[in-house]
């Protein structure tokens, strides 16, 4: 990423998501906004298992991949303790930000590369409950992934897929044009046309560098296993809501509005204090 761009990245992320700029500081990961880059093959690169010999274990993907190629700690395990909840934890990694297309060793075929190292890493732990999490283009890898790896549920926060779709440019001027949120909430309108603009650029950087993909392939993805699947979602934005009615049809697939205009649902939740109750009411019925 260029270093004006990643500057600019930077202070939209300090202005306008300060509690991933705070944890992504706290965990060092500031620095991962032009990602790790080619190198070894160490598993520790794009994979971290965390054995607390619980029933159930979380598997989570890195998500807002147009922003950094950081571990998805930050995202999800307070979030995730404060519920009470005892579970094993793996954090995937997208370290070229590329929807984990690009594989940590070079190759294109990163959706085969991350679905064998995730299997790998979930029958090691051998659980009796394994559950997907991600958020944005995390929660599109949990979908993938889940078609091959033994994933029992998965749950999405927003995800966005295909991009060609997610980023076109009717959502792009909606986006723009959304005024009414702009004078309600100036965060949440320049955070979905910067995710908007972000998965755009995001888009036309994998098919430069990885060529073109079917904007079906990630959904035949998931339908090889079909694991149950619930997708939490933005009703009052647009092309998250776009996303939802797309899959709704989807017998597996159980779609969960959240009264929200941002991207990140997640915080507009903490901020409404009431994510801590939701992700509890959400995941415990998927560890029984």
């Amino acid at each position: 990423m260029p270093h004006i761009l990643t500057s600019v990245v930077r202070a939209f992320v300090r202005r306008f998501l300060p509690g991933i700029a705070t944890a992504l500081e706290e965990e060092g990961q500031f620095n991962h906004l032009n990602g790790p880059g080619a190198g070894s093959q160490d598993p520790s690169r794009y994979l971290e298992v965390e054995d607390n010999g619980a029933d159930t274990t979380i598997i989570a993907f890195a998500g807002m991949a147009i922003l950094y190629a950081a571990m998805p700690k930050f995202e999800f395990k307070k979030m995730l303790q404060e519920t009470g909840g005892q579970y094993n934890y793996i954090f995937v990694r997208d370290l070229y930000r590329s929807s984990y297309r690009h594989a940590p060793d070079g190759s294109n075929d990163g959706i085969a590369f991350y679905e064998r190292a995730a299997s790998e890493a979930l029958n090691q732990l051998g659980a009796k409950h394994n559950i997907a999490i991600g958020m944005s283009g995390g929660g599109e890898a949990a979908f993938r992934i889940s078609g091959a790896a033994p994933i029992h549920r998965v749950v999405a926060f927003n995800p966005a897929f295909p991009l060609e779709r997610y980023g076109s440019w009717k959502h792009l001027l909606y986006a723009l044009l959304n005024l009414p949120v702009l004078v309600r909430d100036t965060s949440a309108y320049f955070e979905v046309l910067f995710v908007n603009l972000g998965v755009r650029y995001l888009n036309r950087r994998n098919r430069r560098l990885l060529g073109s993909e079917d904007p079906e392939q990630p959904l035949r993805d998931y339908l090889r296993r079909a694991a149950p699947a619930t997708l939490v979602y933005s009703k009052e934005c647009s092309a998250d809501a776009w996303q939802a009615a797309t899959l709704k049809s989807i017998s597996s697939v159980t779609c969960l509005p959240v009264a929200s205009a941002r991207h990140n649902c997640l915080a507009e939740l903490k901020k409404q204090g009431k994510l801590e109750t939701f992700i509890q009411d959400l995941l415990q019925p998927l560890s029984e």
